[in-house]
């Protein structure tokens, strides 16, 4: 793959930011897909590719970061591309010639000779062991593996999939349904649709840039919308004329689809603490005509008192690691420690004894993260489970983790490797009256 010195510049420059630990450096090219692409890929495999490093150069930690970006550029060119050493050249000025002589030699075998499996399948897998031990206890090494590395092809590889938004329809649902799918065959768009889930669709991830451009989706009848965000939705089951509250609502994709749900009828309320993204969730609703939702700009944590046992339904998709979402934020799996899952844990707590307290005595509480720790699912959940009565999930969705040699009533997970979703917690929940 031929690639331009401006495109080379722009990975550096990405790569630099990212080892200074600058956060969605991603963002500041996002409109030039192959430099998105080869940053994505290189961040992907970061210890993997360091470990290359760190074993055919000396003092690899006292490299400038321009040094060390075109260190990694130049060794996922060589052993993800098979570039040769004279394009590499050619590509990158002052790039050490001994350093691309020395990782001609590298053997994996060697290298991980002694390694532990757990250490095998950090390293040449690319998994943080932050990940790995947090997840063994509920999951085995190839499960684990089987997860991360679906994620990690699936940005290539996988799936994206599209909903049909019925709340801009003007003729009948069914009949402009099928001539969306007429139109999108004509563009040679290949698709299936979704057997658990009626008009959801999925296309080749390839195939995303084409569904953009496309009229349907450009005017709102389209959107992209992960099937584990469609779920969520499909388990709180709204109902028209219901009030309902959307605790941590943007960007607004689950918004909306609550809203197409109640057919537009009743009062979603769509709250959220970061007044940046309010605006672009204003923008997103409307483009999708909903109309029932009044956003707010509020911290749901101090929610207040006068709308205790208030609403009939609540969404409490919390703010999380994210660690499900990796297909589409690789940078994540590189900020994930300690500390940032105790602040996430520590958050959901108090957002979910918010929404106790707001939530009419037997009204529904759905509660999901996009995380594949158990500390965001299971044992959060366990911490409120006797003011809670379990309710069923959808059929399709997969037991949560066994804790304890049980699994907690009314929870589920989607997995990535199984369902070919991001990887997601859902439980569903009645408020007792105590």
């Amino acid at each position: 793959m031929a690639i331009k010195k401006t495109e080379i510049a722009e990975i550096l420059d990405l790569l630099i930011r990212f080892i200074k630990g600058e956060p969605s450096a991603s963002k500041i090219f996002g409109n030039n897909p192959k430099t998105i692409h080869y940053y994505y890929e290189i961040i992907r495999y970061w210890n993997k590719i360091n470990f290359i490093i760190n074993r055919t150069s000396f003092n690899s930690t006292l490299h400038s970061e321009i040094k060390l970006a075109k260190q990694f550029y130049a060794v996922y060119r060589i052993f993800w591309e098979k570039a040769s050493n004279e394009t590499i050249l050619r590509e990158l000025t002052n790039i050490d010639r001994i350093f691309l002589k020395n990782i001609r030699q590298f053997s994996w075998e060697k290298a991980l000779a002694r390694k532990t499996e757990i250490e095998k399948l950090s390293i040449y897998e690319g998994i943080p062991t932050f990940i790995i031990n947090h997840l063994l206890p509920v999951m085995n090494l190839e499960f684990i593996k089987e997860n991360i590395k679906y994620m990690d092809n699936s940005k290539n590889n996988g799936i994206a999939y599209l909903r049909f938004n019925k709340l801009k329809r003007k003729y009948p649902l069914k009949k402009i349904f099928s001539q969306i799918k007429e139109e999108l065959k004509k563009e040679n768009i290949r698709f299936n649709e979704d057997i658990q889930i009626p008009y959801l669709i999925n296309i080749p991830m390839t195939m995303k840039s084409k569904v953009i451009q496309n009229y349907w989706y450009q005017k709102g009848y389209l959107m992209f919308q992960d099937k584990a965000s469609v779920a969520v939705i499909q388990a709180l089951s709204p109902q028209p004329g219901e009030l309902i509250f959307d605790m941590c609502a943007a960007p607004g994709s689950k918004t909306s689809l609550i809203a197409q749900s109640m057919k537009n009828k009743g009062h979603l309320i769509a709250g959220d603490f970061r007044s940046s993204r309010i605006k672009g969730m204003n923008k997103l609703l409307k483009h999708l005509n909903v109309l029932n939702t009044h956003i707010i700009n509020v911290d749901s944590i101090k929610f207040p008192v006068r709308f205790k046992n208030h609403f009939d339904r609540i969404l409490l998709d919390a703010p999380c690691t994210g660690n499900g979402t990796l297909s589409a934020n690789p940078e994540l799996k590189w900020r994930q420690n300690e500390i940032f899952l105790h602040q996430c844990t520590t958050l959901q707590e108090k957002l979910f004894e918010s929404a106790l307290k707001i939530l009419k005595h037997d009204g529904i509480l759905v509660y999901s993260t996009c995380s594949l720790y158990p500390e965001e699912g299971e044992y959060l959940i366990s911490k409120f489970i006797d003011r809670l009565e379990p309710l069923d999930l959808p059929h399709w969705i997969s037991p949560s983790y066994t804790l304890e040699n049980s699994i907690i009533p009314g929870t589920g997970r989607l997995f990535p490797s199984i369902h070919h979703t991001q990887g997601f917690f859902i439980g569903k929940f009645k408020k007792k009256e105590i």
